[in-house]
């Protein structure tokens, strides 16, 4: 299965590692984690990373990775089930908790969950030390402009 990571070209080389959990909680990890965030397009990785951008175009260069993970190391977590506030803002102890147990457990390299912006896209959360995480592949990488239009902040229209 391919999915998608945009990140800052300073951590490009090292994408699979899970940097940037250890220094910050998420929605499906509690800080002190090392976990790496994806999505199943590349259409939600950028609105992933656009709504923690704030409002000014990012001056950083950036990297769209394309991965393949074996679809047998995938673990799907349904939004069925999930805490009611799963896609609470700011991120609630419940989600976080599922992260965490998955991440403990070592159930899977992957596991797919749902998206607060897309019902129809996914992201999916790697478990950087998981034993077969090797065979997760980094299979292509680009520079990624930004549309700028994306930071736009402009008053509605009237007709």
């Amino acid at each position: 299965m391919d999915v998608y990571r945009l990140c800052k070209e300073i951590y490009s080389t090292d994408v699979l590692q899970g940097h940037g959990g250890p220094v910050t909680a998420g929605r499906w990890h509690n800080q002190g984690q090392r976990i790496v965030y994806c999505a199943s397009s590349e259409a939600l990785a950028v609105l992933e990373l656009r709504v923690h951008l704030g409002r000014y175009v990012p001056r950083a260069r950036y990297v769209m990775h394309t991965l393949d993970i074996p679809e047998e190391d995938i673990m799907n977590l349904p939004a069925e089930g999930l805490a009611n506030d799963w896609n609470a803002i700011p991120h609630t102890a419940a989600s976080r908790a599922v992260g965490d147990e998955w991440l403990k457990s070592g159930r899977s390299v992957a596991l797919r969950v749902p998206s607060i912006h897309s019902q129809s896209d996914r992201n999916v959360l790697l478990n950087p030390e998981h034993g077969k995480i090797r065979r997760t592949r980094v299979r292509a990488r680009h520079t990624y402009q930004f549309d700028h239009r994306l930071f736009e902040i402009s008053e509605p229209k009237t007709p």
